[in-house]
């Protein structure tokens, strides 16, 4: 082997130089990357685009904003995975609605929302679906824990010891009984 060849392959950069700048360049990229995808799931890089609509406040309304905790509920929390690659996916798919933003006259009005409501909400519940309400499980994963948390209703035990009970192709994800604990259901 010619280590000649290795460290000194043109008469400008070597192969350890070109090594190097590329680690330092991916690096650069993986930051800046990471830094983007956090950056636009904030609650208000949100809110630039919904600052006009009611859906803040509907959440800030909900269980999901008033409760007993005090915990108050992001919009990632619920519309985004925590899944890395799941992650990414979310991020690329709903990237076009930013476009639709800039380029749909009224786009950012209550009127807008309201018209496209349930459009909208059918397809943020087939997405929990697809995902198994795996959002919802982040926060409420004891839900099939044995003792159940004391807060439960007896009813709401039964319900969940009986989903939980079921064959995995039977049963129910969260959204299916749980529609607009966050955001007013629209009427179909």
């Amino acid at each position: 082997m010619n280590w000649r060849k290795i460290f000194k392959p043109s008469a400008k950069l070597s192969i350890f130089t070109l090594v190097i700048g590329g680690a330092v360049f991916g690096a650069v990229a993986f930051y800046a990357g990471q830094t983007t995808l956090h950056a636009t799931s904030t609650d208000e890089f949100c809110m630039t685009c919904h600052s006009n609509h009611s859906l803040q406040d509907e959440v800030l309304a909900s269980a999901h904003g008033d409760n007993e905790s005090g915990i108050v509920v992001n919009c990632r929390d619920c519309h985004l995975p925590r899944e890395p690659f799941a992650y990414l996916q979310k991020k690329i798919a709903v990237s076009p609605d930013l476009w639709r933003f800039v380029t749909t006259p009224g786009f950012n009005t209550q009127e807008h929302l309201e018209e496209h409501r349930l459009e909208w909400a059918e397809l943020t519940h087939d997405y929990l679906r697809s995902i198994d309400s795996s959002t919802c499980q982040a926060c409420h994963a004891r839900v099939y824990d044995d003792p159940p948390p004391e807060n439960m209703s007896r009813m709401a035990v039964g319900m969940h010891t009986m989903n939980k009970n079921r064959d995995e192709a039977e049963r129910e994800t969260c959204i299916d009984c749980h529609k607009g604990v966050a955001h007013p259901y629209p009427e179909a």
